[in-house]
């Protein structure tokens, strides 16, 4: 009985103490340091930091449902524009629910772009203008990697006036790979590592 009650208080010291490390383990992952920051794929051909940002923000065109563009904080953020007066009908009509939101800093010494991703919670309100959107990201102690996300749109109408002919008149993908696709392949493009973390003060200064 002795035996058995000290096996079991063994077995019971152990367990909490796996309890512990893996409590630790999950805070230290949410504070970011098990995060890599790049550096693993140095290349001496890497360009400067100012012309990768230019290819980056090359990238924007009136035609695409995303922009690539500079904040404090950060190097450059990419985002769909839900905000945009242009748009934000588009995103209206087909009840987009949620935003995406990219955080792209530009480490110049480990040539690695490190991207913290979020996506946030689109509001549609009434006004004189008729609806217009409201975003709102919310403060995660997990997050920063957005897997999938895709949302699809398609519209019709008439495409010729004189005859009043009906058809397609758009048709988007509202993927979080439209937009994080071409930043990645610009990156990888320009010599530099690609580096998702899952804290955004890794992707901040």
């Amino acid at each position: 009985m002795i035996a058995f009650a000290l096996i079991i208080s063994l077995l019971g010291l152990l367990l909490g103490l796996i309890g512990v490390a893996a409590a630790i383990f999950f805070i230290l992952y949410g504070l970011g340091f098990f995060d890599n920051l790049g550096g693993r794929e140095n290349n001496p051909n890497a360009v400067s930091k100012q012309v990768l940002a230019d290819r980056l923000l090359a990238l924007n065109d009136p035609a695409k449902p995303y922009q690539i563009h500079r904040v404090e904080g950060t190097d450059l953020v990419a985002e769909w524009k839900i905000v945009d007066a242009a748009w934000y009908g588009l995103f209206n009509k087909n009840r987009l629910s949620q935003a995406y939101r990219a955080s792209l800093l530009l480490d110049e010494t480990r040539h690695s772009v490190r991207c913290y991703e979020e996506l946030g919670s689109v509001n549609w309100t009434a006004g004189t203008e008729g609806l217009t959107p409201t975003v709102h990201y919310q403060n995660s102690f997990f997050g920063g990697r957005v897997l999938f996300k895709k949302e699809y749109a398609v519209g019709y109408g008439i495409t010729d006036p004189a005859t009043l002919e009906a058809g397609k008149v758009y048709e988007y993908k509202f993927d979080v790979n439209e937009i994080r696709g071409p930043i990645v392949a610009a990156v990888r493009e320009g010599g530099w590592e690609w580096v998702p973390v899952t804290v955004k003060r890794n992707a901040t200064y």
